[in-house]
């Protein structure tokens, strides 16, 4: 259809949310009507279903099969115009095998055969958020609002064992894991919990992740006590999570995921980070507080066991983390 935009999604949820607000620029700069719609692996595609900007999302499965599918079926939709998020080799392959005539993306690696409207970042964005990144890959004002992210989901039904529970002002989640890692976990969240618990013995603590992350948020649980903390691990889909992460009024995390799905669903967070920069990765919305010490010059990218990124995250306290926490709840 000639009044339809194709968005390749990136992979990880926390990219995907930085994104949002490129693809709310682009809704915004698209003549009424423009469908836009979303190719997506299926960990985030449910994601862009709460996208306010998002006409259809269209799941990506893995695979070189599904690669050559998904090419055959895009070039059917006669697609003119592809924005390629990822910098992956795929995402630039499947609108090339489509032959969708205008094709963005980052110009790296074998991708210049396929990308013919190319993008370079410069040095200068060497110290602009990622989200700017994706805002110049759809020709966006790169000092639009990055607040203004269009992410706007609709309460999900929660579970019944806990759904009465997420409701009252004194409820906190706690999102203990992180893609990276240990060098992107902090592990001290029981400690940080209980001294909050001294100030405060009404606060309730929920901690989620995903089902692989099910045993670490048990332990943090049962560290904080049966009768404080309740573990939500892989009991919730992505949109329980999201009205799990509304409901509460605060919401302690590392620089993850769930830390920028909080964010964007405008709850406040505390989040802690190690070496990874909040200067590129940093929660885009305006109630958010970063704590990492001082003096950290951070990376976009570390190993998954930097023992350096290991060291600096349990160099933040406990005592610092809970000191932040009751006064953002004070607020």
């Amino acid at each position: 259809m000639e009044n339809e935009v194709l968005v390749i999604s990136p992979n990880w949820l926390g990219d995907a949310v930085m994104a949002m607000p490129a693809v709310k620029q682009l809704e915004l700069a698209s003549p009424a009507g423009t469908r836009i719609v979303i190719l997506a692996k299926r960990a985030v595609a449910g994601l862009w279903r709460m996208h306010t900007s998002v006409s259809e999302v269209v799941e990506l499965a893995g695979g070189n099969k599904a690669t050559f599918a998904m090419a055959r079926t895009l070039r059917k939709r006669g697609f003119k115009q592809v924005y390629i998020f990822p910098n992956s080799f795929r995402s630039a392959l499947i609108p090339f095998l489509a032959r969708i005539p205008r094709r963005r993306g980052t110009v790296i690696h074998a991708r210049a055969l396929m990308v013919n409207d190319g993008v370079r970042f410069d040095k200068g964005f060497d110290n602009k958020h990622q989200a700017i990144e994706y805002l110049k890959l759809v020709n966006a004002p790169l000092d639009s609002d990055l607040s203004n992210t269009g992410f706007a989901p609709e309460a999900a039904e929660l579970p019944e064992e806990f759904a009465s529970k997420v409701s009252s002002s004194t409820c906190v989640a706690i999102i203990p894991g992180a893609a990276r890692g240990d060098s992107k976990r902090w592990p001290f969240y029981a400690e940080a919990a209980k001294l909050m618990l001294t100030k405060n013995p009404e606060l309730k603590f929920f901690i989620c992740g995903s089902p692989n992350e099910a045993p670490l948020c048990e332990q943090v649980a049962n560290d904080i006590g049966a009768d404080s903390a309740t573990s939500l691990a892989g009991k919730t889909n992505l949109a329980q999570f999201a009205t799990v992460l509304r409901k509460v009024k605060l919401v302690l995390c590392n620089d993850s995921g769930g830390m920028h799905l909080a964010s964007a669903s405008g709850t406040p967070v505390v989040a802690m980070y190690g070496l990874t920069s909040p200067v590129k990765t940093g929660p885009l919305g305006s109630n958010a507080i970063v704590i990492q010490p001082k003096g950290v010059k951070g990376a976009r990218a570390i190993s998954r066991d930097s023992a350096e990124a290991i060291a600096v995250l349990r160099s933040i306290s406990a005592e610092q983390v809970a000191e932040a926490a009751l006064n953002a709840l004070a607020n």
